[in-house]
């Protein structure tokens, strides 16, 4: 009688011991994912930021700088501006949806939702933002007679090379930030499912 209590009392501690072991481990995922949503919303919001300046600085420009005058040049900056609002709508869009996942919806609900999310952005990676950049960049190149007429030639090739040259260091840097946003979702879809299992 006394072996079986000391055995039943050796099964309990082993049970405390293992749901202690695994509410730490769902504490530590929990707090895994908080961290890498919390560093995907400062992209969000740094690439909002950056959009908005780049809007302001541009709309400047067009308005007290070079106002353009004829019609396939204004279709040109008009090109260019939409493109840089469209992209602001899209990042409002991102945190909204991703603020929607909401935790403290069944694990299995959560993790469909955060599995979707990462599916939309991969969307705006791969299909929107380059039509977007082309949109740009032919809004850009577009407006470029129109300044050839104010310019000289010289001064014509080196704005469209520099445009060339920063779109190229931009897309690299883009594409790192891109990656490592990608690679977070990709370890919170994983860390979600952890949680499922």
């Amino acid at each position: 009688m006394n072996s079986n209590f000391e055995g039943l009392k050796t099964e309990w501690e082993d049970g405390k011991k293992t749901i202690e072991s695994q509410s730490g481990n769902f504490s530590d995922l929990h707090k895994m994912i908080k961290s890498k949503e919390r560093e995907n919303y400062f992209f969000y919001y740094g690439t909002i930021t950056i959009l908005l300046i780049t809007l302001t600085a541009i709309s400047l420009f067009f308005y007290y700088v070079a106002p353009v005058k004829q019609m396939l040049s204004r279709i040109g900056a008009g090109l260019m501006l939409l493109g840089l609002l469209f992209r602001i709508g899209i990042e409002i869009i991102s945190i909204y949806k991703a603020k929607r996942i909401n935790n403290t919806d069944s694990t299995l609900k959560t993790a469909e939702n955060t599995i979707s999310f990462h599916q939309f952005r991969k969307l705006i990676h791969q299909i929107v933002s380059p039509i977007i950049i082309a949109l740009y960049t032919i809004g850009f190149y577009i407006i470029t007679p129109e300044f050839s007429l104010h310019m000289q030639l010289w001064n014509i090739v080196l704005m469209d090379v520099s445009y060339v040259i920063i779109g190229v260091i931009l897309f690299i840097v883009i594409r790192k930030g891109v990656k490592k946003e990608m690679r977070k979702l990709t370890d919170i879809v994983s860390l979600r499912n952890e949680l499922i299992e």
